[in-house]
């Protein structure tokens, strides 16, 4: 188990956490309760959909995974408990194993995590976007956004919507690096559900590590090319309307 404060406790996901109360440059700090990171939400018990509905209010899911995952492991039971379910696939160039990746894409041996998730901001812009489209939209929110591990496809939307409403690269590298703490118990999590279920796991044994230093060497690669996060996401085709209601409906 971790001490880290911004998880919320369930028994299926174990690496839910609430994005709020980070602070921003200019002295202000997200709202809490709006925005939730996740690891799958594919397997949820009854008091976890209670607590995510009742108590957190979630109001819409945002399912990273590829379409083979998801045919695979399903959206989980928040659909059915009324939560709007959206999916907004990004490829994973990080996992060849059993997740749908570009054919021309440079294996991933061959490259830092940095330079990966470099390459996937490149090749799938118009689709982070999309997905920070969809929180920008204040119907949503409450809304948690996820992968498998809510580590790679999750930890790039959380990186690129905290630098844009203004908060620090070294908080932002710091919420990345928090997954860390979560990734024992999440294995062991996915590990014995696909046990019981004589089936593959769908977070595996094997990840690349997750330091801070690789997501600040994203974000400096990010502002090399589009001069800002901003530069980047505009280029990627996220509305100014869009933006402006990031800053101003989750900041406070």
């Amino acid at each position: 188990m971790t001490t880290n404060p911004r998880r919320i406790e369930l028994e299926g996901p174990a690496n839910f956490r609430d994005l709020g109360g980070y602070p921003t440059a200019d002295g202000h700090h997200l709202r809490a309760g709006r925005v939730f990171r996740s690891d799958s939400v594919s397997h949820m018990s009854e008091s976890d959909i209670a607590h995510v509905v009742d108590v957190l209010g979630v109001l819409t899911v945002v399912d990273l995974r590829s379409p083979h995952e998801v045919e695979t492991y399903g959206h989980g039971p928040l659909g059915a408990a009324g939560v709007t379910v959206r999916h907004q696939p990004i490829i994973d160039e990080i996992r060849p194993d059993r997740i749908e990746r570009d054919p021309d894409a440079p294996p991933p041996g061959t490259m830092t995590v940095s330079e990966v998730y470099l390459s996937m901001l490149d090749r799938y812009g118009a689709r982070f976007a999309g997905v920070l489209a969809i929180i920008a939209d204040p119907v949503n929110q409450p809304v948690v956004f996820h992968c498998a591990a809510g580590k790679d496809r999750t930890g790039i939307v959380a990186a690129l919507l905290l630098s844009l409403v203004g908060v620090d690269d070294g908080i932002v590298a710091a919420d990345y690096a928090l997954t860390e703490e979560h990734m024992a118990e999440l294995i062991a999590r996915h590990q014995a559900r696909a046990d019981a279920g004589n089936e593959f796991a769908e977070v595996g044994q094997s990840y690349f590590k997750i330091d801070a230093d690789s997501m600040r060497a994203v974000l400096e690669g990010l502002r090399d090319q589009y001069g800002t996060i901003e530069g980047y996401l505009l280029a990627q085709g996220l509305e100014p309307a869009a933006i402006e209601a990031l800053r101003s409906g989750l900041v406070e």
